[in-house]
């Protein structure tokens, strides 16, 4: 009968953590990436849709991983957000 080798002193694995600006935690280990609109009208146009999310804080910004618009809870104010949209069109 073989015996289990027990390895003290090992660290433990670096749990994955992305950027949470362009990913969404779906359950506790696994994330998907948010859902990309080309234009600032895109994300604006489907918070519009969904009001109750605007009241929730959501709003629409530019990713820097992938230079697309996202809508989730970000904290930018808007003059960051203003310099971004020049910078960007």
């Amino acid at each position: 009968m073989r015996m289990k080798k027990t390895y003290y002193r090992k660290t433990p694995p670096k749990k994955f953590e992305p950027d949470k600006c362009h990913w969404t935690r779906t359950d506790k280990n696994r994330w998907k990436s948010k859902v990309t609109y080309e234009t600032e009208d895109d994300a604006e146009e489907w918070l519009k849709q969904h009001p109750k999310l605007i009241q929730q804080g959501m709003v629409s910004y530019v990713c820097p991983i992938c230079n697309k618009w996202h809508c989730g809870h970000n904290t930018i104010d808007k003059d960051t957000k203003q310099l971004l949209k020049n910078n960007f069109n």
